[in-house]
């Protein structure tokens, strides 16, 4: 009988141990707004890729899979993301932002912030169909986008690592 209760006991602690581990879609997205507004505000990278619209920072660990007029498909551990640049829309513009919007449905997270002639959003939407649970995370910043599609524990630093991208678009 105690190696039985042993046995539950362990499962038991397991489930705890796996349950901790996760993170809530409410603290993930939280703590993505907190760090979309901190990277917002903060100094822009030093720009280290070139394009012949528009230069950025590309952060270590990313790789550039393909590469168009304005389209950049970058990849970090298997994750992928775009990143989309309009040259002709100005910081402050809502074009990106507006037309975005209005393709995603169900939005848990439309937060924007605008300063300085920059507008800036952070659109966050379940994706449907999906076994697990991933969501599609959209940062821009005026007529400059970028998109992932990550799961609650990798939210926050996709966040994160899109901002420092974005805010860091030089055009030419």
């Amino acid at each position: 009988m105690s190696f039985g209760r042993a046995i539950i006991s362990i499962l038991f602690l397991s489930l705890l141990f796996l349950t901790g581990c996760s993170v809530s879609i409410e603290d993930a997205t939280q703590k993505s707004v907190d760090t979309f507004e901190e990277t917002f505000k903060a100094q822009p990278l030093e720009t280290s890729e070139d394009t012949d619209i528009f230069a950025y920072h590309l952060p270590t660990g990313f790789t550039i899979d393909s590469e168009s007029e304005n389209n950049i498909v970058l990849t970090q551990d298997k994750q992928t993301y775009l990143l989309f640049v309009n040259p002709f829309e100005p910081t402050d513009s809502e074009v990106l932002y507006d037309s975005t919007k209005m393709n995603l449905s169900d939005l848990l997270v439309d937060h924007t912030v605008n300063e300085d002639n920059r507008l800036g959003y952070l659109l966050i939407s379940p994706v449907d169909g999906e076994e697990e649970e991933f969501y599609e995370v959209t940062v821009g910043l005026g007529g400059v986008k970028m998109t992932t599609v990550t799961d609650t524990s990798n939210m926050e630093a996709s966040t994160k690592s899109m901002m420092e991208i974005i805010s860091s678009v030089k055009i030419k």
